[in-house]
């Protein structure tokens, strides 16, 4: 099996060295090697990397898509002209994969799925290297799609002792998890990014009392459009940052670095949803004008 890993970011090098026995292929701006530590482990990592410019998916029998959202033009070239055996997994922060690669590639071969493992940017001062730090192990939900590929990826999934922390599951359930982490996403990433502060100080400060609205307009969207969220969501944001209480979301990240946030992809989505079932998000979308006015002063400084 020929795989390849779109990004070379935190996420893609935490797959990069998950999946080295298979071999895969970076493809993105920069390669290079990295370190990926997780808990006390530390491995200098060095896949085979392809720059966007000659990259293309004939090349590949699976892929994995691992970039932020503003690379998605770069990603939607890959794709151009896609084979129909092609197999493409999903694993982007947000929702509107399926509007952005359907076509080119077509439903039977996407699989858009849910990650919980949480991976962080860094560097590492005894190497000198760039690196990945792991923060959290999860597991990833993907859809079950009629792909003859599907069947082999299993099998090897369960040849690496992962088939627990990847799971199959209907279409409809893995639309539910979604769902659940995009709102997560669309109430901690944002109210960090503004504050400059970790998951875990977020909760502790008069700006969280916003969660409440975006929750709730939150809600109203996802009830119109028939989808139903659990009851104890309001606890499941609260307890999520607990849990990763040090960490700092990949909105701050982004700020930080001075990059494009996923924004648009997060709370722009709920907007977006709210208004094809003639509702409002004002709190979204206030939060959304000001991330972009974030990012209007990167480009202007």
């Amino acid at each position: 099996m020929r795989l390849a890993i779109l990004g070379t970011g935190a996420m893609a090098r935490y797959y990069a060295k998950l999946f080295a026995s298979l071999n895969p292929v970076m493809v993105g701006r920069q390669g290079g090697s990295y370190v990926l530590s997780q808990d006390r482990d530390r491995s200098i990592v060095t896949p085979e990397f392809l720059h966007w410019t000659v990259a293309h998916s004939s090349l590949f029998d699976l892929v994995i898509v691992a970039v932020k959202w503003p690379a998605m033009p770069l990603v939607q070239s890959f794709f151009k002209d896609a084979g129909s055996d092609l197999l493409v997994i999903s694993l982007m922060n947000g929702m509107g994969q399926e509007e952005a690669l359907i076509p080119p590639l077509s439903p039977e071969q996407l699989m858009v799925g849910v990650t919980t493992d949480a991976v962080t940017l860094d560097h590492d001062d005894e190497s000198g290297l760039p690196a990945a730090r792991v923060t959290a192990v999860g597991h990833c939900l993907m859809p079950l799609i009629p792909h003859p590929l599907v069947p082999f990826w299993q099998q090897q999934l369960k040849d690496l002792g992962l088939w627990g922390s990847w799971k199959f599951l209907s279409a409809e359930a893995v639309r539910r998890e979604r769902w659940v982490k995009l709102i997560q996403n669309s109430i901690i990433n944002p109210l960090t990014a503004l504050a400059n502060v970790t998951n875990g100080e977020i909760t502790r400060i008069p700006l969280w009392t916003l969660s409440r609205s975006l929750l709730e307009e939150a809600r109203k969207v996802s009830h119109a459009i028939g989808m139903a969220l659990p009851s104890d969501l309001d606890f499941r944001v609260s307890q999520l940052c607990q849990m990763t209480a040090s960490n700092k979301s990949s909105m701050l990240q982004d700020i930080e670095r001075r990059r494009m946030t996923e924004i648009d992809s997060i709370n722009g989505y709920i907007i977006r949803t709210a208004r094809t079932v003639s509702l409002q998000a004002p709190t979204h979308e206030a939060l959304t004008q000001l991330i972009h006015a974030m990012e209007t002063h990167f480009d202007a400084s």
